[in-house]
């Protein structure tokens, strides 16, 4: 690849493997998330799933991202893929002049498989021009990156004035999980993201216009994922409530049983405004159990009341860069 620096890059490659030209040296960082995404392409046979995912809500989590971008970016703009990964998000999308960086070869491969020209870089050491893209698109990277600050300054360097950013990056997730011993990868997800963490960072801190901002794909994982307020546990609200708003309870609880008959004891659908109503009336274990149960039996009503019910499982942020 003759006089790099005459096209989209700034600066000369470090080297080449697979064809692919190389702005950042391996150190612990890339070769944790090597190891990720090597497991990942490995478990992509045939059959398998995504070990991380499942492919529904992946495919999800995409397409609302790509909705966006159809949006908010022109036909033949120059948009830049951060955190590239398999190319699937850019990969139906031909209408743009695409780039991708990733720190994996496993991925970059299968992303210029995909048509999208490819660079093997960490977004610290990104190659490219200033004010180079029409628009730059950030998904589940930055809950990853070590240096959100220098992460985001490289980000918006490469994005021109006036030109969109698209981020989509997990919402109120519990990480817990991730200070587990038994995770075999030293670094997963690092910091949590809500709406008004990101409409801060991206207008106050780096004078961003905010277009857009919406969770997706709501997801139970317990408890911690719900909307509703539902009471305490029984043992809790005898303690605080006493005898009497004890009975209140109970009845409210009989209101929920006779909802949930309606649920699955009836042809025609449930009013969901008293299915909410009713949901709301009850503790915590046995609203998630509840919840369960409505998406594996009434998948159509479930996804009706989901983004009343629970938090997405990721939010999407359009900007404009000043």
């Amino acid at each position: 690849m003759a006089d790099l620096t005459a096209g989209a890059y700034r600066v000369e490659p470090l080297r080449f493997v697979g064809g692919l030209p190389v702005f950042t040296e391996t150190d612990r960082y890339v070769e944790n998330y090597q190891r990720i995404a090597a497991d990942h392409v490995a478990a992509m046979k045939p059959g398998s799933a995504n070990p991380f995912m499942e492919d529904e809500l992946w495919k999800t989590l995409e397409d609302s991202t790509r909705a966006l971008i159809g949006k908010h970016v022109a036909p033949q703009s120059r948009i830049l893929d951060v955190g590239v990964g398999l190319g699937r998000l850019l990969g139906p999308a031909p209408q743009y002049k695409r780039f991708g960086i990733d720190i994996s070869f496993d991925y970059l491969k299968r992303a210029r498989e995909a048509g999208i020209e490819v660079a093997f870089s960490r977004i610290e050491d990104m190659p490219f021009h200033d004010c180079y893209f029409d628009a730059v698109v950030v998904c589940d990277v930055l809950e990853h990156v070590l240096d959100l600050d220098g992460c985001m300054r490289q980000v918006l360097r490469v994005l021109r004035p006036g030109g969109i950013l698209i981020l989509r990056v997990p919402y109120r997730e519990d990480l817990s999980g991730y200070l587990d011993s038994a995770v075999p990868y030293e670094f997963i997800h690092l910091r949590n993201f809500d709406e008004h963490g990101l409409t801060l960072l991206l207008g106050k801190i780096y004078r961003c216009e905010v277009l857009e901002l919406a969770q997706v794909a709501p997801y139970l994982v317990g408890a911690p994922r719900l909307k509703l307020r539902p009471l305490p546990a029984a043992s809790e609200a005898r303690r605080i409530a006493g005898a009497r708003p004890l009975r209140r309870t109970e009845r409210l609880r009989a209101g929920l049983a006779s909802a949930w008959r309606a649920l699955w004891g009836r042809e025609e659908p449930p009013d969901p405004l008293r299915v909410l109503r009713a949901a709301s009336q009850v503790t915590e274990e046995e609203l998630v159990n509840w919840i369960y149960r409505l998406r594996d039996e009434q998948p159509g009503l479930y996804r009706q009341l989901a983004p009343h019910l629970v938090l997405g499982i990721e939010i999407n942020v359009v900007a404009r860069k000043p």
